[in-house]
C-alpha cells in the first residue's frame, strides 16, 4: 500500500461529513443563528421580491383627486411611504433586492475564484511563479478602486454586468494574499510532503489536500467578498456611475439624496441603507462563524 493510500484513511477525510458537522456547530451560536435567519430572509426577498411587491416598481401612485402622491408618509396602503415621483418605496425595496444580491453573489464569486487561483498557485508552486504573481497582486493593490472604476465605466458604459466585472476583477487582491500565506503553511505538513515523495501530481495534491484545508477560510472570504461587492456597488451608484435604470438599493439611496429630502423623507432613504447594512453584517458574521466552527478541523485525504 502506498503512502498516499495510507493517508486516505487518516484524519476522517470525508469532506461532506466535516461540512455537516461544521454547520451544526455554526448554528449553536446565537449570533450566527441570527445572521443565518437574517440572510435567509434577505435571500427570500431577492428571490420573490418582484412577485410579492404590492405595486409595480415604477408605478406612480395618485391621490383621489388625481395628483401624484409624493412623499406620502408610511401608511397601511404604503407601509414605507412614497418617494418624490409617487412610487411605492416598499415595492422598490423588494424589487431592488434581487439586483443587489445578484451583484454581490456574482462579484463575490469572481473575487473568490481569482483570489484562490492566484493565492494557491503562488503559495504552492513558489519560485519565480510566486514572485510574478505576488508582484501582480502588489500592482493591483496600487490601483485606487473608485477612480479606476469611474474610468472603466466611462469607456465600457455603466452596464449592470460591467459594474459586477469591474468589482470582481479588482477587489480579489486581499483574498490572494491571505490564501497564499495559508497555503505556505499547509504545504509544509508531513502528509503533503509524503504525497510529493510518493509521486503525486501538483493538481492532485491541490485538489485533495490544499483546497479542503482552506475551505473554511474560502467560505469566510466569499461572504466578505459578497458584502464588499454590495457596498462598492452602492458607493458607485451613489456617485452616479452605474446604470440608474437597474433597481438596486444603492440607486434608491442615491435618488433619495438627490431629492434633498433624506432626513425629511426618512422612510425613503433609511430602509435601503438598513437592508445593505444588515446584509453585509449577516454575511460577515456567518462567514466568520463558519470559519471558526470548522477552523480546528484538518482535512487529510
Amino acid at each position: 500500500m502506498s503512502v498516499v493510500s495510507k493517508l486516505q484513511g487518516f484524519g476522517g477525510g470525508d469532506l461532506g461529513t466535516m461540512v455537516r458537522r461544521t454547520l451544526r456547530n455554526l448554528l449553536r451560536e446565537r449570533i450566527t443563528k441570527f445572521a443565518f435567519v437574517c440572510l435567509l430572509f434577505i435571500l427570500l426577498i431577492g428571490l420573490m421580491g418582484p412577485e410579492i411587491a404590492p405595486y409595480d416598481y415604477a408605478e406612480q401612485q395618485r391621490t383621489a383627486d388625481g395628483q401624484l402622491n409624493r412623499y406620502a408618509q408610511p401608511s397601511l396602503e404604503h407601509p414605507l411611504g412614497t418617494n418624490d415621483r409617487g412610487e411605492d418605496v416598499l415595492s422598490r425595496l423588494l424589487v431592488g433586492a434581487r439586483a443587489t444580491l445578484i451583484t454581490g453573489l456574482l462579484a463575490g464569486s469572481l473575487m473568490l475564484v481569482l483570489g484562490l487561483f492566484v493565492g494557491v498557485t503562488a503559495g504552492y508552486v513558489g519560485g519565480r511563479t510566486e514572485s510574478l504573481l505576488m508582484r501582480f497582486v502588489d500592482f493591483i493593490y496600487g490601483i485606487p478602486f473608485i477612480p479606476f472604476a469611474i474610468v472603466l465605466i466611462t469607456f465600457f458604459g455603466a452596464g449592470f454586468y460591467t459594474t459586477i466585472a469591474i468589482i470582481g476583477l479588482v477587489l480579489w487582491r486581499f483574498i490572494a494574499r491571505v490564501i497564499r500565506s495559508q497555503v505556505l503553511q499547509i504545504k509544509q505538513r508531513p502528509y503533503i510532503m509524503a504525497a510529493k515523495a510518493s509521486g503525486a501530481s501538483t493538481p492532485w495534491i491541490i485538489r485533495k489536500h490544499i483546497l479542503p484545508n482552506i475551505a473554511n477560510m474560502a467560505a469566510l472570504f466569499f461572504a466578505m467578498g459578497v458584502g464588499l461587492a454590495i457596498l462598492e456597488q452602492a458607493g458607485l451608484s451613489f456617485i452616479g456611475v452605474t446604470d440608474p435604470f437597474t433597481p438596486t438599493w444603492g440607486i434608491m439611496i442615491r435618488n433619495a439624496h438627490q431629492s434633498g429630502r433624506v432626513a425629511e423623507a426618512w422612510w425613503w432613504s433609511f430602509p435601503p441603507g438598513i437592508m445593505i447594512s444588515l446584509t453585509v453584517l449577516s454575511l460577515y458574521l456567518l462567514g466568520r462563524g463558519y470559519e471558526g466552527a470548522g477552523g480546528e478541523d484538518e482535512v487529510v485525504v
